[in-house]
């Protein structure tokens, strides 16, 4: 008596679990996806983001020298470690690096006799680098880890006030933490920079040359409608080379 009442204790049981057992679904993982190199935010954010970035200059812009030979031989190593900088703030926002090497010591030499009086402390765009970016969202990320690794000395926000041809950029005066030397940064959009380094490049040339025939006298009408059109050819170019990068609703 006291197996069968055990039996009929056990078999309810068997005759439960046993299909749950049997019935279990394979189980398999999720898919993996690729880790954002950056977090992207919505572009209308990301616009009002770097319409607020103010352009300021802080009171003292100076080289730590003061004499050209010595400021080029410390150059090269400011350079290498700018480069370096650069490289790291471009891959963690998907964005590249484009540099054209340090200023030539030739046209720093004019620089400092004809604009800046003799001062070699304030030449601070002989170490120089580009940051290019295939949206605001990511040129604001790399301005942000720029200012956070770096001592910002100035921003000339072009994308709030853009120069009378439509270009825009964010230019930045930053010291490197090693070598101590003031460098250049632009931050640029792919395709504004295709525009600068392409057809605008032309125009610019051709208003140059009409500026310079003139440089001891008066533009003549012809000469100042021609200029005209061609700043509007470029305002037009980058106008649409902006509109990409915005929401329509508040393109500018």
């Amino acid at each position: 008596m006291g197996r069968m009442i055990k039996a009929l204790i056990i078999l309810p049981i068997l005759v439960i679990r046993v299909p749950a057992y049997a019935n279990q679904p394979d189980i398999k993982p999720l898919p993996e996806h690729p880790i954002q190199a950056y977090k992207q935010i919505q572009p209308q954010q990301a616009l009002s983001d770097l319409l607020a970035i103010p352009s300021f200059r802080a009171h003292q812009v100076n080289q730590p020298v003061n004499d050209l030979d010595t400021l080029y031989k410390l150059a090269p190593d400011a350079q290498q470690e700018l480069e370096t900088l650069a490289a790291g703030i471009a891959d963690s926002v998907s964005a590249k690096v484009v540099s054209a090497g340090l200023k030539g010591q030739h046209r720093a030499a004019v620089k400092v006799d004809k604009e800046l009086n003799g001062d070699v402390s304030k030449l601070t765009d002989i170490v120089r680098i580009t940051i290019e970016s295939d949206s605001i969202d990511s040129l604001n990320q790399a301005y942000e880890k720029l200012a956070a690794q770096t001592q910002t000395l100035e921003v000339i926000n072009r994308f709030q006030a853009p120069r009378p041809s439509g270009y825009r950029d964010l230019k930045v005066l930053v010291t490197l933490p090693e070598s101590q030397l003031v460098a250049e940064v632009q931050l640029h959009l792919n395709a504004i920079s295709k525009i600068k380094n392409g057809p605008e490049h032309s125009i610019y040339e051709q208003i140059q040359r009409i500026e310079r025939d003139a440089v001891d006298r008066d533009l003549t009408e012809f000469e100042v409608t021609k200029i005209g059109q061609l700043r509007q050819q470029s305002r037009k170019m980058y106008q649409m080379a902006w509109a990409q990068y915005q929401p329509y609703s508040m393109a500018v």
